[in-house]
């Protein structure tokens, strides 16, 4: 999937000229048959490379064939299938050139190529404009030259470091014509393909279908709920574990979503799900998120939440009230553990927004509770789910406890995810709600 500022740059009824730039290995050639895969009909676009072996992958879409040595040939040869196309169909034909810096090379006899260059690139943009078709051009060099200038777009490819890991991101730096609500996309060349993620969004559906359990895939694990998490983390979440999410800057709320499917997941097998909430989200909203997806008539029996409440007020059911003394409040949470695991055995999950305690308790208060928490539920088959959010103090403490730790970001509006232990790749999280119920995707930035 190309960005749609790409499509629509080229959906215009007259041609167009791209420059792709970007140094060796970023994936030009990728992006490149991304977009002939998906804007090119079958027979309509020519791929030029000096570079590239015809039997090759590549192959399947038109070559110019033939030993051209200079620009005048090459010209006349690339003119003629032009001509093939505009008469065989009304497709604008779309001609690739990889590269602009090989193909000058291979047009002139002479060591001064790049000379040779700014005339070939004259003549292309030339001829394309006359027989209507799009250009696209492919280089190396990654620096402001005249071309820039000539061209109706833009596109850079980079590669830049997270947590020692690449992270490839295409930028848009000109496109006549198109109004960019976002000028950068990260993207995977995972499976040989060129994929451009949009931004991270959630979005619940009108209809609402109830997912099938998925069982623990050994003695040892419970299942995430996710096929793609449990395949990372080698089965599902240990039992007996802490494991933490770290939320940065610039990621917000919406993380919640990717809890949903354990969430779901574990209550539609009979379990129970004990929520401190982060800050920002209350017990009745987790409710109602979580409750469409679920099967059991003893929902609420199954959840219960916690928080801060004036106990002169009306509570549900499914709600112990916090009075705002850690102490006092920590006895409330492990008696109604108590219960819930008399009533419905383990593994038991426990979701604790450590934003929230923090905020309600001063993090030189909570330490020692989190650490004796973790500590604990070692020695059973009890699982953790701890949040911390960017700047908490107690972050740092809180990691040396964990199982598992996790790192969220915000790139270019895009979450990524990566473990820290244990160290893992990047991988872009997506929210999928197309079959009736919350799925996260897990894509491999590579």
């Amino acid at each position: 999937m190309i960005p749609g500022e790409i499509e629509q740059f080229f959906s215009s009824q007259f041609g167009k000229s791209l420059l792709v730039k970007g140094k060796p290995g970023t994936g030009k050639t990728t992006f490149i048959f991304g977009i002939l895969n998906e804007l090119c009909p079958e027979g309509n676009c020519i791929y030029i490379s000096p570079r590239i072996d015809k039997s090759s992958s590549y192959g399947k879409f038109p070559w110019i064939e033939g030993d051209f040595s200079n620009n005048e040939d090459f010209l006349r040869m690339l003119a003629s299938r032009i001509k093939v196309i505009w008469e065989s169909g009304d497709s604008k034909p779309m001609i690739v050139v990889d590269s602009i810096d090989s193909l000058s090379i291979a047009t002139t006899r002479s060591s001064r190529w790049e000379d040779n260059k700014f005339e070939l690139e004259r003549l292309l943009s030339d001829f394309s404009r006359k027989v209507n078709a799009d250009l696209v051009l492919i280089t190396e060099q990654t620096e402001v030259t005249s071309l820039d200038y000539l061209v109706d777009g833009v596109v850079s490819l980079e590669v830049s470091e997270i947590s020692d890991a690449d992270v490839r991101k295409v930028q848009m730096l000109k496109l006549r014509g198109v109004g960019m609500s976002q000028s950068r996309y990260v993207f995977t060349l995972e499976g040989g393909k060129f994929t451009s993620f949009d931004p991270f969004r959630v979005s619940y559906p009108q209809k609402t279908a109830i997912p099938d359990s998925m069982p623990d895939p050994m003695e040892s694990k419970i299942s995430t709920g996710s096929p793609d998490l449990d395949e990372i983390l080698g089965g599902g979440y240990q039992k007996g574990s802490f494991n933490l999410f770290e939320i940065t800057s610039g990621v917000g709320d919406s993380f919640y979503s990717l809890l949903l499917p354990t969430f779901i997941n574990h209550l539609n097998l009979g379990r129970g799900l004990l929520s401190i909430p982060s800050e920002g989200t209350s017990v009745e909203t987790e409710k109602r998120m979580i409750s469409p997806f679920t099967t059991g008539p003893d929902f609420p029996g199954q959840f219960r939440g916690f928080e801060i409440r004036d106990l002169k007020g009306r509570i549900p059911s499914y709600i112990a009230a916090f009075s705002g003394n850690v102490y006092k409040d920590m006895d409330v949470f492990y008696q109604a553990k108590n219960e819930m695991m008399r009533q419905h055995g383990s593994p038991l999950l426990d979701y604790i927004g450590l934003d929230s305690m923090e905020y309600n308790y001063g993090w030189e208060n909570i330490g020692s509770i989190i650490g004796q928490m973790a500590s604990v539920t070692k020695t059973t088959d009890n699982v953790v789910l701890a949040v911390a959010k960017h700047g908490q103090n107690i972050t740092d403490s809180v990691a040396h406890m964990a199982t598992t730790h996790w790192k969220f970001e915000n790139v270019d509006k895009t979450l990524v995810m990566y473990g820290i232990v244990p160290k893992t790749g990047l991988f872009v999280a997506q929210m999928d709600f197309s079959s009736g119920y919350p799925q996260v995707r897990l894509t491999p930035i590579k």
